[in-house]
């Protein structure tokens, strides 16, 4: 097979690395990927939605995964259905359970889906006034459209609302993203995110990750797109996975369909434990990033014939994920000043040739290369170390061993990634 892979991330790296294993595979083509990517295919300049479509026909691709969740917001999948082309995402109306947070928290309610309690707003004076009234530190601030993982705010005060609703309302730092918010109940527990294949009402089994968002040590500073992560969380089992399924996953798909938006694809459930049950954060229609890095490792399946069987409309029944017993921890290495300004260009040392020694991974994200097969830093999160073990102190020794053996000017990483997620 030919194949199409977009995206530019850590998490596009990680799906190269898989997808380059496949015995389907003939000719990979990233676009527009980073200074990792060529390793596993073909890096290509940024598509438009028509241009992809053009580059699909010409090279012959026979399926394209869409990693980031803009193009699928935008219609992608739909463009590329009624030319009868082959992509692995939701449309243009199920990916609204990412891109409007409004729309999925109207269906949560209307499909009794277990959620915060919330309330919507579009002008400073309003939410504020809100603030006013109610603790700030019993609340969150969610931008309702995508905004990069950035679109959160946990204020503990009066003037962190002020601050962040002056971002969204005044600044317009979020565009369009952030004409409307949701101000939600702050829930407490441990957060873990959970990831299925669905093609209508066919679902894979779940596989489930905890991601570390802000940006310091001990979970303090603003939130970022996701600082590490661990793949199983130490508390994850069997039961825990069918109450998830049975209880949230196929009531939302369920309800998708009754509303005529029925959902392909990556669907990604971002939950939390309370001592009253578990309850929905937020879903998102594609594959997280960084989650992805630490559990793509763990499937031991052709991770392309199985995105392949959930990209046909003929899927008869559900395929299941094949995982490998081992624990997965990733630490991203990113540049000085995130997620606020940061600088670009610096020199990358202590990449391995070969991007693999025995128990950890590199994956490349914000990086770009020279003509000189050099490595240069080239956004925000930069790369993500991930150490493979049998158990997790093993899976985060081999991490760590490989964040020391990198150096570039600038490097900031979290060094608590593995601790702090049990119930």
């Amino acid at each position: 097979m030919n194949v199409l892979l977009i995206g530019g991330g850590g998490r596009e790296s990680a799906i190269a690395w898989k997808i380059s294993q496949s015995k389907l595979l003939r000719t990979l083509y990233v676009s527009p990927g980073n200074g990792g990517t060529s390793d596993f295919g073909i890096n290509v300049p940024s598509l438009s939605i028509i241009e992809a479509i053009d580059f699909v026909k010409k090279n012959k691709v026979d399926l394209t995964i869409v990693g980031p969740e803009a193009p699928l917001t935008e219609g992608i999948v739909d463009e590329f259905r009624i030319r009868n082309l082959t992509i692995f995402g939701p449309t243009k109306s199920a990916s609204k359970i990412e891109g409007s947070k409004i729309w999925a928290k109207d269906l949560f309610k209307k499909y009794s889906i277990p959620c915060a309690k919330s309330d919507q707003f579009s002008d400073l004076k309003s939410s504020l006034e809100f603030f006013i009234n109610n603790d700030p530190s019993e609340w969150v601030i969610k931008v309702n459209g995508i905004a990069s993982g950035k679109g959160v705010f946990m204020p503990e005060n009066l003037e962190e609302a002020r601050e962040a609703l002056t971002e969204i309302f005044v600044e317009n730092r979020f565009g369009k993203s952030g004409e409307k918010i949701l101000i939600e109940e702050r829930l407490h527990g441990v957060e873990v995110s959970v990831f299925t294949l669905v093609n209508n009402n066919k679902v894979s089994n779940c596989i489930a990750a905890c991601d570390y968002k802000r940006i310091k040590d001990g979970d303090r500073g603003p939130n970022t797109g996701g600082m590490g992560a661990i793949s199983p969380p130490s508390f994850w089992n069997s039961d825990m996975e069918s109450k998830i399924k049975s209880n949230i996953i196929m009531p939302t798909v369920d309800a998708m369909i009754n509303e005529g938006c029925p959902f392909t694809g990556v669907l990604f459930a971002g939950l939390i434990i309370t001592k009253k049950g578990i309850k929905v954060l937020e879903f998102n229609c594609r594959f997280g990033d960084p989650e992805t890095q630490v559990f793509i490792p763990r499937i031991k399946s052709d991770l392309l014939e199985i995105l392949l069987k959930y990209s046909t409309s003929t899927l008869e029944e559900n395929t299941h994920i094949e995982l490998e017993t081992i624990h997965s921890t990733g630490v991203v290495l990113a540049s000085k000043g995130y997620p606020e300004k940061f600088a670009l260009n610096k020199e990358i040392d202590g990449l391995s040739e070969s991007n693999q020694e025995f128990g950890s991974i590199v994956f490349q994200a914000g990086t770009k290369s020279s003509n000189l097969s050099k490595i240069y830093t080239d956004g925000g999160r930069v790369l993500i170390c991930v150490g493979l073990g049998k158990s997790y102190e093993e899976s985060r020794e081999l991490a760590y061993k490989k964040v020391e053996s990198i150096k570039f000017d600038g490097m900031y990483y979290r060094k608590d990634i593995g601790e702090n997620r049990d119930i």
